[in-house]
């Protein structure tokens, strides 16, 4: 990577309650022990970005947890480093955030103090496994202004593809036309929010939205300036997709049971690194029965989990039954406990005997802390 890029980490305004309740989406876990933003933080890191900011927006005291100097990405630095940019209402429009236009003009300072030329802009709520590197040379090399990263999204329902940013391009990738979330799509190119640009650029970008009271970066900069600018399309042909909603939370987590997702975006040559703890490894009960399941460290199973995705210190109980769910740090199942398509956040306790079931397409969540 040419040390004179820069990445910029914005953290998602999508809501999905109960889970989001208490800390940003991009500080969700997923996959047992990693959080979303893992994916998008380490890439950069991968590529040699030794200057990451990441700008919040509200419950972020999870996500300054999780991440703290960045050491596991090797990123507690004298110099650069990760950033960690809580909201500065005195620099924004309105003084409140109502767009990412807001979260981009609270960090202004930081932007304006960083010495490098490229930026790459990414909105934290995917899940993907790029080389930068390629992305940022390809941009140079096209003489673009602004690069957006796209997967062709191609065999998805169209209620799925009204969930993206679409992008029409024409033979040279160029972008010739962009769509918010429409609801009839005329195209399956899907905005991945990744965008490189100069650095000088976005500032100019910022500016000149803030001076007008605009607050979307995608409907009241790129759209608008789509003609004067030179606009390119990245394809990323790898697994993907953004999580905005309880459905596509639960679907990705159970993607990873799949062992060709898994694979591909944990592999050896661009790791996902993540926050260690020093916990003991799960340890089996005589009478466990585990199937298809993700089990992070630190667990005690004693009944039967299929085709689950496991915190940190989950305890499943003898003859408690978990199925097709998602259960975060440190919740207790009991015993005789029957679970089907539940999302359990941090710390819930399950008392003997119940019975909760949801569905694939409406998952059952449970909010942190709470007994049943």
């Amino acid at each position: 990577m040419r040390r004179d890029t820069m990445g910029i980490i914005l953290t998602s305004e999508d809501r999905i309650p109960p889970i989001t309740d208490i800390r940003a989406n991009s500080a969700l876990p997923i996959a047992g022990r990693y959080r979303i933003i893992d994916f998008v933080l380490s890439n950069m890191a991968n590529a040699g970005i030794t200057n990451i900011g990441v700008a919040t927006e509200s419950n972020y005291s999870s996500l300054m947890d999780h991440i703290k100097s960045g050491k596991p990405w090797d990123l507690d630095r004298k110099n650069g480093g990760l950033n960690i940019l809580p909201p500065n209402l005195e620099k924004m429009t309105y003084g409140t955030i109502k767009g990412n236009i807001d979260m981009l003009a609270g960090i202004s300072d930081y932007i304006q103090r960083s010495g490098q030329t490229y930026v790459i802009l990414s909105l934290g709520n995917s899940i993907y496994n790029i080389d930068f590197t390629a992305v940022v040379e390809e941009h140079i090399n096209n003489q673009s202004d602004i690069t957006v990263l796209y997967k062709d999204m191609k065999g998805i329902e169209e209620s799925e593809l009204s969930r993206f940013t679409l992008l029409e391009l024409d033979d040279e990738k160029r972008v010739k036309d962009i769509e918010v979330e429409p609801y009839y799509p005329k195209t399956t190119t899907a905005s991945m929010d990744v965008y490189v640009m100069e650095k000088a650029l976005l500032e100019s970008i910022v500016d000149e939205c803030s001076a007008r009271g605009d607050r979307d970066f995608v409907k009241d900069a790129l759209v608008k300036k789509m003609g004067g600018l030179r606009m390119y399309g990245y394809e990323y042909t790898g697994y993907t997709d953004k999580i905005d909603s309880l459905k596509s939370y639960y679907r990705n987590n159970m993607n990873f049971l799949n062992a060709d997702i898994r694979n591909e975006l944990f592999n050896c040559e661009n790791p996902i690194y993540t926050k260690t703890k020093d916990q003991s490894p799960t340890k089996y009960g005589s009478e466990a029965n585990v199937e298809n399941s993700f089990i992070s460290d630190g667990c005690v199973i004693e009944g039967t989990v299929i085709n689950c995705v496991l915190s940190r210190g989950v305890k499943i109980a003898k003859g408690a039954v978990v199925k097709n769910s998602i259960i975060m740090q440190d919740s207790i199942v009991e015993e005789d406990v029957d679970l089907d398509h539940v999302v359990f956040d941090k710390e819930v306790y399950i008392t003997k005997g119940r019975k909760l079931i949801g569905q694939e397409s409406y998952p059952l969540a449970i909010a942190k802390g709470t007994v049943i």
